[in-house]
């Protein structure tokens, strides 16, 4: 993960004539393991409103093996 931010400061005087204000200003990157089966195609991303939505397919889930019940007599 990586990040970088600028920061810009401003000030006022006493009869509250802006005189400098702040602004803030950077970038961010992350990366992070999706496994082996996974290439770029099939991830997604949307940026919206602030926010960043990421759809990763989810791996198909184990089947579970069926139980089987034997009646005996006896």
């Amino acid at each position: 993960m990586g990040a970088a931010k600028g920061v810009n400061k401003d000030e006022t005087d006493k009869k509250g004539k802006v005189i400098r204000q702040e602004r803030y200003a950077g970038s961010l990157q992350r990366s992070f393991y999706v496994g082996d089966n996974l290439t770029e195609q099939d991830i997604t991303a949307r940026f919206e409103n602030g926010v960043l939505s990421l759809s990763v397919p989810k791996a198909e889930a184990k089947k579970v093996p069926e139980k089987k019940v034997i009646m005996i007599e006896g």
